[in-house]
């Protein structure tokens, strides 16, 4: 499988890029082409890659500018030849209350996490139509729940769910699946300020029914998964990995 992974670098991108290139060809992006380079030379330079004959390569992109992203994935399907599958992992985090909350500071968080995924849909039909495929989002398990100061990120995860919902529509005759996974607090470097503070640390376990945080390679069993040709009647779904975040007290 051919599959485009945007946001490549991050806790979960990285996580599922590692694992996901051992069976699959993989084409990923990231605003740091740096970063992006060094995720695929730690990759190759794995033992198990000696074995693989699967590629991995990658480029830089702007998931939030629409122009950046049609050239991503211009890219994408020249390198890959075609694409089969699309996973956008870039997201972002803001706690400040409504009252607080700048107007630039909303328009990143939409542009970041809801404009992302809007484009990846935008910019990956033309390339998915023919053979179908699936689409992979990350919504949150703060959509369904109210947590204080979380109404910039909330509102824009919640806004994720509604495109999965329409797109899925919009696309079935197509065979194009559009899937979103909504996770808890997760241990990554964008939730390092949490994590590294005690009380902070403590207060988010109680609010997941198993007291604990979630890692990346929770993510790797869903996404495979979802992804899976056997998964074909899987479209439209917000599936909660949250250690019960939303719905275990």
């Amino acid at each position: 499988m051919n599959i485009v992974i945007i946001g490549a670098y991050g806790g979960i991108g990285r996580e599922l890029s590692c694992a996901l290139h051992k069976n699959h060809n993989l084409f990923l992006g990231a605003k740091d082409i740096s970063k992006i380079d060094n995720l695929v030379l730690d990759i190759t330079q794995d033992g198990l890659y000696e074995e693989n004959t699967h590629s991995i390569n990658g480029a830089h992109v702007d998931a939030s500018d629409f122009d950046s992203m049609k050239n991503f994935f211009e890219k994408a399907n020249s390198n890959l030849n075609s694409i089969d599958c699309v996973i956008n992992c870039v997201g972002s985090l803001l706690l400040k209350p409504a009252h607080l909350t700048s107007e630039q500071d909303l328009d990143n968080v939409f542009k970041t996490n809801v404009y992302s995924c809007f484009s990846s849909i935008k910019h990956s039909f033309k390339y998915l139509r023919k053979n179908g495929g699936s689409i992979v989002f990350f919504s949150s398990a703060a959509s369904k729940v109210g947590l204080k100061n979380h109404e910039a990120i909330s509102s824009a995860k919640g806004a994720i769910s509604s495109l999965v919902l329409a797109a899925a529509s919009t696309y079935a005759n197509y065979n194009i699946r559009v899937n979103a996974i909504a996770p808890g607090l997760v241990s990554t470097p964008l939730t390092q300020k949490i994590v590294a503070n005690e009380s902070s640390l403590e207060y988010s376990k109680n609010l997941h029914g198993l007291k604990r945080i979630g890692n990346p390679d929770n993510f790797i069993p869903i996404v495979e998964a979802l992804i899976d040709s056997k998964s074909d009647w899987i479209t439209g779904q917000t599936i909660s990995v949250d250690g019960g975040l939303s719905n275990v007290k």
